[in-house]
């Protein structure tokens, strides 16, 4: 059994306590959090600082902190010997990623990333669909993402919507999906992107919706995502095109299959799961990897392809912003 702490006790570091008591291999046993409730039944501490002076148990801490200072509080417990599973993104800059895994390896520690919705069995099926090459070659991937951030979400955490500390929907909310495409092919790369904020002008520093292209191992990707969805959550999907069968799965935690028409496979229909958390999977797999010294999915070094796509990403869009707003400019002048 391992030992985790929390750094963050925020919503989702509530999150990652119910993981770890569902997990039958790992024990949460102290929380870092400058507003520690006065309920609280296992060790608090109020630093960071008194945390890693005073705690000779923890195996891993979890860094559940606003995204801007996950390279910040991540360096610092490894520096402290402490193995660290970070909340997605990573980081916010492939640099400030790397600077992680580079610090890890000098320390000869591991790091981890929650990207759990790759533990989905819908998410595996169509892996193993791809890597037995039932599904022959790709030749398209769409991605829909409507989702529904309101202002009340903005105010709920001082940092949500800055643009420093939050990084924007692409790493706060729609990572995971960035993440599944890495999960499945080897090379996923964003060939151009613009953004649009509709309806976050004075709520946010960022744009709040956007459409990207992408190339994954030669198959043909577009992804439309938005935040501006009205009154609540409309819908997730990504669909492949294949030479040999088309796939369809969804809802937000890609737990569905929603639809599957495949030469020489069966019985897809059976694959949709009603778990929706799969947290406590994440925190399973990470404590047997640190026990058996095995690779585990969730190893960091996956996940700064992700922190690079979604970069490139951002780049575009306000490239294409720069150059539209140049033509504009030459043409009402002509």
């Amino acid at each position: 059994m391992k030992n985790f702490s929390i750094l963050g006790y925020g919503h989702i570091g509530r999150v990652h306590q119910q993981a770890i008591e569902e997990a039958e291999n790992a024990q949460l046993i102290s929380v870092i959090d400058f507003n520690l409730p006065d309920d609280l039944s296992i060790k608090g501490y109020s630093t960071l600082e008194s945390f890693l002076i005073d705690d000779k148990q923890t195996d891993v801490v979890i860094i559940s902190t606003p995204n801007g200072l996950h390279r910040e509080h991540a360096i610092r417990c490894l520096k402290a010997g402490k193995n660290v599973l970070i909340e997605k993104p990573i980081a916010l800059t492939v640099e400030d990623a790397n600077e992680i895994l580079k610090v890890a390896e000098e320390k000869n520690l591991r790091v981890f990333t929650s990207m759990q919705l790759r533990f989905s069995p819908v998410v595996q099926y169509v892996k193993n669909l791809i890597d037995n090459h039932s599904l022959g070659q790709v030749f398209m991937i769409n991605i829909n993402c409507y989702w529904n951030r309101n202002r009340n979400y903005y105010k709920l955490r001082e940092w949500h919507g800055n643009q420093e500390m939050d990084g924007g929907v692409l790493f706060t909310q729609f990572s995971h999906f960035v993440d599944i495409m890495n999960f499945w092919f080897d090379e996923v790369i964003c060939t151009n992107s613009k953004s649009y904020n509709f309806t976050h002008q004075e709520v946010t520093q960022f744009d709040d919706s956007g459409c990207v292209d992408f190339t994954a191992d030669g198959a043909v990707g577009h992804m439309i995502y938005t935040t501006s969805t009205f009154n609540k959550n409309f819908e997730s999907n990504i669909t492949l095109i294949a030479e040999k069968g088309t796939v369809k799965i969804g809802d937000q935690y890609l737990n569905q299959m929603i639809y599957s028409d495949l030469k020489n496979v069966c019985c897809s229909n059976k694959i949709s799961t009603e778990q929706k958390n799969f947290h406590p999977n994440a925190i399973a797999e990470i404590s047997e990897a640190l026990m058996s010294e095995n690779e585990s999915l969730l190893e960091g070094k996956y996940a700064v392809n992700l922190v690079q796509f979604i970069t490139d990403a951002n780049r575009l869009a306000t490239e294409s912003k720069h150059d539209f707003k140049k033509e504009d400019y030459e043409i009402s002048h002509a």
